[in-house]
């Protein structure tokens, strides 16, 4: 089997594109290595990762177990990768070595792992921590993606419906009106004449709205005091700032916790924990605490200065650093929060089902009363005609 897999290696190699025709070049690392700039699945990384634990784990060496993960992949990015990443371990190279020469499939956190497993001589058991930690990410990320599902499809199907009965409907119904010569109520001509601007400047009801979302991309990417003040605003809000604060702190401590437990040191778990924090109002705080740390302040104390960690967080991790379980009240608070954020999203989800339903119900009793106003005034003529 190995030598079967050490043959095809060589030719998997050829078959790699030349750069500028395939995969794009980038700066020399590691021999002047090609790599790719995109990001494989979280699931195909996973899935490697325990894979590599369980090989490790029986006790063959590295460079044997990465070829034979490579045959568990298609002819690929993601095979390319192992089989660069063996190709290096093969030139000398240790394995976080090699993993950090592919930055597009290997974070900062993985690499340091692997690191730190590699000098505890536990790499299987860092591996598999690092697998689980990837597998609980990965259920928030999946659950609140399939939770904006719902509300999105519902907007756009209740915007299109609203938008052909402007264009469509009412306009049918205000011709019927002016033909019978009836007189319209202000709340029916205020939707005559919203009808009938939405059918004369429909470009601008389209491109307005998706002139300002591209503004706003172009601002929060490039501009980091609009995306701080962005961040900050959403953490005011009642419901979702919370969500937003649980979902930030269980980031952190999940993290934190992990690299400790792995045997990462302090200063540079925060380095790391820092780079996976999507808030830049919480990354500031990290790098508060850092510089504190750094100059000799306590952990919990840090954490409890910068007024973002609540008064369970900071004893929670006094508590650690006291008993020296830090990485173990770290992960407890990590998995409690984690619970705290799914328990919110439900809330979130089951008011903002009725809040969209009320909405739609409200615009649709808006333009049902608007339109059926007039009718009502001819009932009484219609009457005395017969």
């Amino acid at each position: 089997m190995a030598a079967r897999i050490q043959r095809q290696i060589p030719a998997a190699r050829q078959r790699r594109p030349a750069p500028g025709r395939g995969r794009p070049s980038a700066a020399p690392s590691g021999g002047g290595r090609r790599r790719s700039r995109r990001r494989v699945p979280l699931k195909h990384l996973v899935q490697f990762t325990r894979l590599l634990a369980t090989l490790t784990e029986a006790g063959l060496p590295v460079l044997r177990n990465l070829k034979i993960l490579s045959e568990q992949w298609p002819p690929g990015r993601f095979r390319d990768t192992i089989l660069d990443t063996a190709e290096l371990v093969e030139e000398g190279q240790t394995l976080s070595e090699a993993f950090a020469a592919h930055p597009e499939v290997f974070d900062e956190l993985y690499v340091n792992m692997a690191r730190a497993g590699e000098a505890g001589g536990v790499l299987d058991q860092v591996m598999n921590r690092l697998a689980e930690f990837m597998e609980r990410s990965q259920r928030i990320r999946d659950r609140t993606r399939s939770a904006l599902i719902y509300p999105t499809v519902i907007f756009f199907v209740a915007g299109a419906v609203i938008s052909a009965l402007m264009i469509f409907v009412i306009p049918e119904f205000k011709k019927l009106f002016d033909e019978m010569g009836v007189p319209m109520p202000g709340i029916t001509q205020a939707l005559m004449d919203f009808s009938a601007s939405v059918r004369d400047w429909w470009f601008l009801y389209i491109g307005l709205p998706v002139g300002i979302f591209v503004l706003w991309q172009l601002l929060y990417l490039r501009s980091y005091g609009f995306r701080r003040w962005n961040h900050s605003w959403w953490l005011k809000l009642p419901t979702l700032g919370r969500l937003g604060r649980l979902g930030q702190v269980s980031r952190f401590a999940s993290t934190f916790g992990t690299l400790i437990a792995s045997g990462v040191p302090h200063l540079r778990a925060f380095e790391i924990v820092r780079g996976s924090l999507t808030n830049e109002v919480y990354r500031e705080a990290i790098d508060e605490v850092q510089e504190e740390v750094r100059e000799g302040e306590a952990i919990a104390t840090a954490l409890g200065g910068t007024g973002l960690f609540d008064d369970v967080v900071v004893s929670m991790v006094e508590v650690g650093e006291e008993t020296g379980e830090l990485d173990r009240m770290c992960l407890r608070v990590g998995a409690n929060y984690e619970e705290n954020y799914n328990r919110t999203l439900d809330v979130v989800l089951r008011l903002l089902e009725p809040i969209m339903l009320v909405f739609m119900a409200l615009v649709v009793g808006f333009i049902a009363l608007a339109l059926f106003m007039p009718i009502f005034k001819m009932l009484p003529n219609l009457g005395s005609l017969a």
